[in-house]
């Protein structure tokens, strides 16, 4: 019975998020109340608030969801230790474009929990921003142990590589260009990382 009532709490708590973000997507984070999307999850306002303390704290939670998502799919990029680290890095760039572009070109609205989550909920943001930067620096650490990079701290590269990557993950300037133009920032970034991060031996090896 309480396995039952858990899952069923669990299944409550996705479909608010669920109908949140639709609201947030359409009208705006702003304009959405807490009755509205109690209403469109069937249940009065007052239940809604069984499950979260306000709209900001469903805010939160979305952007989390969001940002973990992205995490996840950098972290299997990250995992393929038997490709190159190289290749690894060029996809992580690409793939982090491509989910953010994916997710939020479409949605300009959404842009306004963006700014919400920002201004409030720094630590949820930070949170995935660190584990992204641990992911960057176990990739260098092991383009320098295969011999592929030369990078002496691998940790303050890893910082300056996801400042680097900003313009592919931030939501609110998915607008500025075209995925085509998107792309070719992307490539020619990667191009720059790998020519200060190879080890020129193999470089020299590669010309």
């Amino acid at each position: 019975m309480n396995a039952r009532t858990s899952c069923t709490k669990s299944d409550i708590h996705e479909q608010i998020l669920a109908a949140a973000f639709d609201r947030f997507v359409r009208f705006g984070y702003n304009k959405t109340t807490m009755a509205e999307i109690a209403g469109d999850c069937g249940m009065s306002a007052a239940n809604i608030y069984r499950y979260f303390d306000n709209k900001l704290d469903i805010g939160a939670q979305l952007a989390s969801q969001c940002l973990a998502q992205r995490i996840t799919l950098q972290s299997e990029i990250v995992a393929r230790k038997q490709i190159a680290a190289s290749e690894r890095l060029h996809e992580l760039v690409f793939a982090t474009l491509r989910y953010t572009y994916d997710q939020w070109l479409e949605a300009p609205l959404a842009n306004e929990l963006v700014t919400v989550i920002c201004g409030n909920c720094m630590d949820v943001v930070e949170t995935h921003k660190q584990e992204e930067r641990d992911m960057i620096h176990e990739l260098l650490n092991a383009g320098n142990t295969s011999g592929e990079f030369r990078v002496a701290d691998p940790q303050d590269t890893a910082a300056a590589l996801q400042t680097a990557m900003t313009l592919f993950s931030t939501p609110l300037l998915m607008p500025a260009y075209s995925r085509e133009i998107f792309e070719e920032k992307a490539a020619a970034l990667v191009r720059l990382l790998l020519n200060g991060l190879l080890n020129p031996q193999r470089q020299s090896a590669k010309i």
